[in-house]
């Protein structure tokens, strides 16, 4: 026999097999006379069922396993050197304005007079803005943002830089 043969054999057996498996001769009836029906249950996928209790643990204290306390002091004074050191503090701020209007910069100054944080208008032509207060962390800025977003819609929070005051001083021609 030549290789032609077996894989012709091959085939035929693969085809019956198909056949057979696929519809019996009962579905063919069927499918002539334009019915069909099949039992497709054992093909469904089964999936896992989650366990229906599911035991708590009893919650345990929250420990830090860095305590930063006890040299907390040192690091405070180191922070307060390299910042003595810096001409400019990188910090955030939340924007209440920026456009061209100046009674729309007043306004937007006034609504917001009753913050812990007193509002700034600056001027750099051709604009107006108005910003509330210097946040050292985003976070920090985020959490009086939340409050203002409801009264005030356009308002955002933007990387600011601040000048520092020992800088400053060494200006010549500037003063406190």
């Amino acid at each position: 026999m030549t290789i032609k043969c077996f894989v012709w054999i091959f085939l035929n057996g693969l085809i019956g097999c198909m056949e057979s498996k696929a519809a019996s001769s009962s579905n063919w009836k069927q499918l002539k006379k334009g019915t069909y029906d099949e039992n497709l249950a054992p093909y469904r996928i089964e999936y896992l069922k989650s366990p229906k209790a599911i035991k708590k643990r009893p919650s345990l204290p929250l420990i830090c396993p860095l305590d930063q306390t006890s040299c907390l002091l040192e690091r405070l004074t180191q922070r307060k050197l390299a910042y003595a050191q810096l001409n400019w503090l990188k910090g955030y701020t939340i924007q209440l304005y920026t456009g061209s209007s100046r009674t729309a910069a007043l306004k937007a100054q006034e609504s917001v007079t009753t913050f812990a944080y007193t509002p700034k208008l600056h001027y750099r032509q051709p604009h107006y803005t108005v910003q509330l207060g210097f946040f050292g962390d985003r976070l920090e800025a985020y959490f009086v943002y939340l409050t203002l977003v409801k009264k005030i819609p356009s308002a955002m929070i933007r990387p600011s830089m601040l000048p520092n005051k020992a800088y400053l001083a060494t200006i010549p021609h500037f003063k406190l």
